[in-house]
């Protein structure tokens, strides 16, 4: 072997075993430690869950840069370990070498809605580094949630004279009842906190209330938006009186907003009789609603199959006739989109009075733009053009149902219902 030969053989495992070396001690390895056994996670009660208990466990994951918990290299899954394991077993976990972050919570989930259940959270960046053990800074737990309380006025409750409900819902879906229970002649509304997972870093919240007051029913419905976690949403049930001079409610919120001013919108409550009226007239006066005479797209006033606007312009034009004259016209919407829900909800609710309709309701008649206001008082023939409600409502993909009451001027009633159909 020649002279160039021996001293290249020589070089190549100089190398090679300064690379292995090299290799053993980590320096180059693509692997690291994660060590948690000494995490000792801080919770932030700025915010008052009535004395909330230290927490007997957190549990802990470990995240990517996606948010999704990651396997470590001996194929364990990091999500919801027990701090006090990690403790016990008192060794760093194997991870390849990247950036992480490291999430601690009081409970392994946090309920979509329930009484007296905080979820404290939080996490903390960390950066693993080849061939070295890393540990995470300390990791500070907020409210996961958003409390709300239901408080009521003194002269409300005496002024009630049966059972009731408060309905709270923050993720569509899932409400919680705040029942207010009646017995001895005396109102005992629910007092506990509730708490409510976020479905959206700012979400909506609905108040839905019934109470019967002197003897009626009452409903009264309110939307709140900027709702966040470690928020107090403090709500009150006030007493009111309307301008017919009927005792009613209104509910208002106070308490911790992190961003702004709470934006409220109410619904006119809603009286209901119980029995029928022997003066009431009989019959529906002749009342229709149909399709006008040259719409001839649609054949069902219940199954009108809303076309896409990209690909045909929908022809929904429809004639009421109320031979007697309107006195009153109103509507009440049912549908089985939640979002389309929320935006009653914002709008004032799911029934218009399409004679008097609030000002929350002209974001509604941008949507499906009924007829409405004054001029419609004594008409005997009314004509709804629906065809502008096929953009708009063509996003909210469902069936919505339109009931619309016409009552005429001798009192003679009649409902008719009208339902399109999305997707």
């Amino acid at each position: 072997m020649n002279k160039k030969w021996t001293l290249f053989l020589i070089s190549a495992a100089l190398l090679l075993l300064g690379s292995c070396n090299e290799n053993m001690d980590g320096r180059y390895s693509r692997q690291g430690g994660l060590f948690l056994s000494d995490l000792a996670p801080e919770l932030n009660e700025e915010l008052n869950t009535k004395g909330a208990p230290t927490p007997s466990e957190y549990y802990i994951s470990v995240l990517n840069e996606d948010g999704d918990a990651v396997v470590d290299l001996q194929g364990t899954l990091l999500e919801n370990l027990p701090l006090s394991t990690l403790k016990a077993q008192g060794k760093a976990l194997n991870l390849m070498a990247g950036n992480y972050s490291v999430a601690a919570r009081t409970a392994e989930s946090v309920p979509v809605a329930g009484f007296d259940c905080p979820v404290y959270a939080g996490e903390v960046p960390v950066t693993v580094v080849a061939g070295e053990t890393t540990t995470p800074g300390q990791i500070t737990c907020k409210l996961a949630q958003c409390k709300v309380t239901i408080e009521y006025d003194d002269q409300l409750l005496a002024g009630m004279t049966g059972p009731g409900n408060a309905k709270v819902e923050v993720t569509a879906g899932s409400p919680l009842d705040f029942p207010i229970q009646y017995a001895n002649s005396k109102a005992a509304p629910e007092t506990r906190a509730g708490y409510f997972s976020l479905p959206s870093e700012s979400s909506s919240m609905i108040v839905s209330v019934t109470a019967v007051i002197g003897g009626k029913s009452l409903k009264m419905s309110k939307a709140f938006t900027g709702i966040k976690a470690a928020q107090w949403r403090q709500i009150t049930l006030i007493p009111m009186v309307n301008p017919e001079g009927t005792a009613t409610f209104d509910v208002r919120i106070n308490g911790y907003v992190d961003d702004g001013e709470l934006l409220s919108y109410s619904l006119a409550p809603a009286e209901e009789v119980i029995g029928t009226d022997p003066k009431a007239p009989t019959g529906d006066g002749g009342i229709t609603l149909d399709f006008a005479e040259d719409c001839t797209m649609f054949d069902d006033l219940k199954n009108i199959v809303v076309p896409d606007p990209a690909v045909k312009q929908m022809d929904l034009r429809l004639v009421a006739v109320v031979p007697n004259g309107v006195k009153k016209f109103t509507v009440h919407i049912e549908t089985n989109n939640p979002a389309f829900q929320s935006a009653l909800a914002v709008a004032g609710g799911a029934d218009l009075d399409l004679i008097n309709p609030s000002a929350d309701a002209a974001v509604i008649f941008e949507v499906v733009p009924f007829p409405h206001g004054a001029d419609l008082v004594g008409q005997t023939r009314v004509n709804f053009d629906l065809g502008a409600a096929q953009g708009p409502i063509y996003g909210f993909e469902g069936r919505h149902t339109f009931y619309m009451t016409v009552t005429d001027l001798k009192g003679c009633k009649k409902t008719i219902e009208v339902s399109m159909v999305i997707g």
